[in-house]
């Protein structure tokens, strides 16, 4: 398992421009949000009785679309440009996004003998992909940054990392709280760059917070104060154990496992975000109709049809 050494660092990057400050934290990422008008519906928010769990179905509106609707929303250049590795569900957030808000979606992905489930169903949805052999993710992420700057595009970093996408998480999860009427004693969700969790953990300060690292070693900064916790399986792999209800199986799956190992007895329930549900495309003819296989120093733009 390559992602189980960890920051011991405590510092929440987000909370960097308010000098570490939570309540000032709070104040600044609501604020930040201001009149932001979510074209969603409001999260759906249940108890599953048989574990005691408060869970926040973001699945049933791919939550990564609510997180990056305002970004996506105030970002004014009508090209936007990222990099969707072979997995995530940003990229296909970022996609649905890009048709609300009539913008060009540009894709970078690594090259390889054929196109991911994930990445298949963003090109579905209208992405226009672009392939590159790397010898690893930064690689991507600065032929990415550079091509932005060159078309006069906006670059949205790995993980969805900007300051108006921890805005919107923390404005949904404050809302939640103020509709039950209370915030959590303890809560859990899946990490990979810690976008959620250091968003769950400013709006709402006095939980407990569990993350589980189920895709990298999580960096200096991206914790948080969070309890973290690495699932002992490669991120391609599913979870050993799933839900009932729809849940990616190599994300937030892993969450909910190793919640119901090691979440505390006495607590009352405590809340789970569940960010996505699989997502498929709705023709394997796209694994075909994709040629992935660029060469090394090759941008490539496959041509297919779209019908």
């Amino acid at each position: 398992m390559s992602h189980d050494t960890h920051t011991q660092s405590r510092r929440n990057q987000d909370l960097d421009v308010v000098n570490g400050d939570k309540s000032a934290g709070l104040d600044y990422y609501l604020s930040l949000s201001g009149d932001w008008q979510d074209p969603s519906p409001p999260p759906t928010v249940l108890h599953h009785s048989p574990s005691d769990v408060v869970v926040i179905r973001e699945d049933l509106v791919d939550g990564k679309m609510r997180a990056g609707d305002l970004l996506v929303q105030r970002t004014k250049a009508d090209h936007l440009v990222y990099v969707a590795p072979r997995f995530g569900h940003a990229a296909l957030a970022l996609a649905k996004l890009s048709k609300r808000y009539s913008k060009k979606l540009t894709l970078f992905m690594p090259a390889a003998k054929q196109i991911s489930e994930h990445q298949a169903v963003a090109i579905e949805l209208g992405a226009e992909p672009i392939f590159m052999r790397i010898a690893a993710m930064p690689n991507l992420n600065k032929a990415a940054r550079e091509y932005a700057e060159s078309k006069r595009a906006t670059f949205i970093p790995l993980g969805l990392r900007h300051e108006l996408v921890t805005a919107a998480l923390v404005r949904t999860a404050w809302n939640i709280s103020n509709e039950m009427g209370h915030q959590p004693m303890e809560f859990w969700c899946a990490v990979s760059t810690g976008v959620l969790m250091r968003s769950l953990q400013i709006a709402w300060p006095n939980a407990v917070a569990n993350g589980v690292a189920v895709a990298r070693n999580v960096h200096e900064g991206e914790r948080g104060e969070c309890e973290l916790y690495s699932y002992p399986r490669a991120f391609a792999q599913d979870s050993l154990v799933r839900p009932d209800f729809p849940c990616a199986s190599n994300y937030d799956a892993k969450a909910w496992h190793t919640m119901l190992d090691h979440k505390r007895d006495g607590v009352g329930p405590v809340w789970f975000w569940n960010v996505a549900g699989e997502m498929r495309p709705t023709s394997d003819a796209w694994y075909d109709r994709v040629d992935s296989n660029a060469k090394w120093g090759e941008m490539k733009k496959p041509k297919f049809s779209r019908r």
